[in-house]
């Protein structure tokens, strides 16, 4: 449907605003509840139904819609005080007032359509059932639907429902034909195959109008409880789901000419997932801020602007303290206020409460964060590291497996490698924290504490010349400023802790590192 009013003309089915012309820049959100008005131009538009029509019945705050209501005014070219677009009524609700022209769009050409799609949408196909036989189709239906569930978490992909989804079954039509028909820009394909307690799946994300594959995952689960099959299928696939969207979204975003809040918000976050250093996140920090400034209203921007300067600051990057940590906590703050569910917005706020010390409180951020989205393996991972630092290191180990089972090939992979062989390192098992140790610096060989724990438990273990020629390499690579012992329990310190077990831990560290040959000063 196209909708004149004013200078603006408004279509749906493109999902586009001009004003004279000229293409506005608009968010998603702030689109569909700009639709949602004209369409009800007849009568007074409650913030219950805004709640119900925009959020889909999720709890919001009263500030989250008013700044989405405002979104849509500056969008067409309306002020809170004109008026002349969008009036509010004191205490009832909102109502579109200006004169509509209402038509049918003119069909636009595949490539015109996809050009003007902004945000990401997505199809769950029922998965295939390759094994034939009837009695397990019950799995496969159910992993379609409850990925289709955990998929609609994202906020920046539109997913189609399961019973649309249900259409397709079994069928044999061209992927791209179905892409086109459902008006989607990609598909997830899927099939399991259960003998007895293992099922084996497959899963592929293509790109619909091309058909091409953009990523594929094989692997197996081996689980005696039925339920729990599905729901580590699920949980993995969802996992990894989103960080290949996140990857794909973002190299869509960076060949936008004029990109809006929408394009800054996915480039950030793929460049954030993509390589972790300094130059990175300092660009990140960048682009967020960028997209801030055109949508203050997003949620997820200010909770991944808070989450990519913490980050900084635990690793000692981009000249990043206290100051900007509590630029985080407001960042933070702004977030929870939008969308007190934001499940990446609890990670960032424990991940701030433990750079000032807070462990405790740290882990009941993540344990928030993990209940409001099951498949977080981020948050699970961030847990243990918690529970490590309040000296329960032995308790970290299953939660950092589950992140591992979740998301195998996380790009925080060497994270999880590292709060693995740390708690190890915590419980005295140094052999173990070699192992994981070692996978940590192979994985991110830009950080400088994996490599010194490393180096600590080798020498711990009476491999002495194995840890001097470690610190030797170690030493070249983070010459300036050169570390030290001091250097290092400045480093540690900044980190506090006040349990007795850790703190005698890192005096095993530092008895480590002088044992391999660490200087005092």
């Amino acid at each position: 449907m196209r909708f004149e009013f004013a200078d603006h003309v408004l279509d749906t089915e493109r999902r586009e605003l001009h004003r004279s012309g000229e293409p506005v820049p608009i968010e998603p959100q702030v689109f569909d509840l700009l639709v949602y008005l004209v369409e009800n131009r007849d009568r007074l538009v409650t913030r219950a139904d805004l709640v119900t029509a925009i959020w889909d019945g999720r709890i919001v705050s009263d500030s989250a819609i008013t700044t989405r209501i405002n979104a849509a005014r500056r969008a067409v070219g309306d002020t809170g005080a004109a008026q002349a677009v969008i009036r509010t009524v004191v205490r009832k609700g909102v109502r579109f007032v200006a004169s509509v022209d209402a038509q049918d769009s003119p069909a636009p050409t595949p490539a015109l359509a996809q050009g003007a799609q902004t945000r990401p949408s997505l199809l769950v196909l029922p998965f295939r059932n390759v094994t034939g036989d009837p009695a397990q189709e019950y799995l496969t239906e159910t992993v379609t639907a409850d990925l289709t569930v955990d998929l609609s978490h994202m906020h920046d992909v539109a997913v189609i429902s399961a019973a649309t989804a249900m259409a397709y079954k079994n069928t044999t039509r061209d992927i791209r034909e179905i892409g086109r028909e459902v008006g989607v820009r990609y598909l997830v394909v899927g099939s399991i195959a259960r003998f007895g307690d293992v099922a084996r799946t497959n899963i592929q994300l293509v790109e619909a109008v091309s058909g091409e594959q953009l990523w594929g995952d094989r692997f197996e689960h081996e689980a005696t409880d039925p339920r729990g099959i599905e729901d580590m299928i699920t949980g993995r696939i969802a996992a990894s789901l989103h960080i290949q969207l996140v990857r794909a979204e973002g190299k869509r975003a960076e060949t936008t000419p004029h990109p809006d809040a929408l394009a800054y918000r996915l480039r950030a976050a793929s460049l954030f997932v993509g390589s972790i250093a300094p130059e990175h996140t300092l660009a990140a920090r960048q682009m967020l801020q960028q997209s801030l400034a055109l949508d203050p209203g997003s949620a997820d921007a200010w909770a991944r602007l808070a989450q990519v300067i913490v980050a900084d600051r635990l690793n000692r990057w981009n000249q990043t303290g206290d100051k900007q940590i509590d630029e985080a906590e407001e960042a933070t703050r702004k977030a929870l206020l939008i969308e007190p569910n934001n499940a990446l917005a609890h990670v960032a706020q424990g991940l701030i409460q433990r750079s000032r010390g807070d462990h405790h409180s740290a882990a009941e951020a993540f344990s928030r964060a993990i209940e409001l989205d099951h498949n977080f393996a981020l948050a699970y991972a961030h847990k243990g590291n918690a529970l490590t630092l309040i000296g329960r290191p032995v308790e970290a180990q299953a939660l950092v497996e589950q992140a591992l089972r979740l998301s195998p090939h996380d790009p925080s992979i060497g994270i999880f490698h590292w709060i693995l062989g740390r708690a190890s390192f915590y419980t005295g098992d140094y052999e173990h924290a070699v192992f994981w140790l070692h996978r940590s610096v192979q994985a991110r060989a830009n950080l400088w504490y994996n490599r010194l724990y490393l180096i600590s438990a080798y020498a711990l273990l009476g491999k002495l010349a194995e840890a001097a020629r470690m610190l030797a390499d170690f030493n070249r690579r983070f010459a300036d400023p050169a570390y030290t012992l001091a250097t290092v329990r400045a480093q540690e310190g900044a980190n506090p802790s006040t349990e007795p077990t850790v703190l005698a831990a890192r005096d095993k560290f530092y008895e480590g590192l002088a044992l391999a040959g660490m200087a005092e000063n």
